[in-house]
């Protein structure tokens, strides 16, 4: 199964009204298994780089297929790995909490990324985007 632009674009609508619900200004990148971007949504007034730093986080998840909060707790600051892919994807790698895997059954199809709350919300609100299109992050 591939990642629709249908379910991504709902997964960033449901993100969306997430973040207002919470009062909080994001962005959010849904990319392929790739890493290249099939939505994208900068809600008014977030700040100008979240939707790059979005964007990483989900290229991250989609390219290393778990988690930014995996990745995180696993490597270390300025450990080999994620510095080498940071300098290899121009900067848009950023393996940390906020973006998530998207899978159908064992398959990673994708993954979304959010920025402009704290890590844990934008999780939060990337594991509620997921959950509306169920699927799992």
């Amino acid at each position: 199964m591939a990642l629709t632009l249908e379910a991504a674009q709902k997964m960033v609508q449901v993100g969306v009204a997430t973040a207002e619900g919470r009062g909080l200004r994001v962005s959010i990148a849904v990319v392929d298994s790739g890493g290249y971007v099939v939505a994208v949504g900068r809600m008014d007034k977030a700040a100008p780089l979240t939707p790059d730093i979005a964007h990483g986080k989900a290229a991250a998840a989609a390219l290393f297929r778990r988690s930014g909060l995996e990745m995180q707790q696993r490597w270390a600051p300025g450990a080999p790995v994620p510095s080498a892919m940071i300098v290899r994807m121009g900067g848009r790698f950023v393996p940390t909490q906020g973006g998530l895997p998207i899978r159908v059954g064992e398959d990673v199809i994708g993954a979304i990324g959010f920025s402009g709350a704290s890590s844990q919300e934008d999780e939060e609100i990337a594991q509620a985007a997921l959950e509306a299109v169920k699927v799992s992050g």
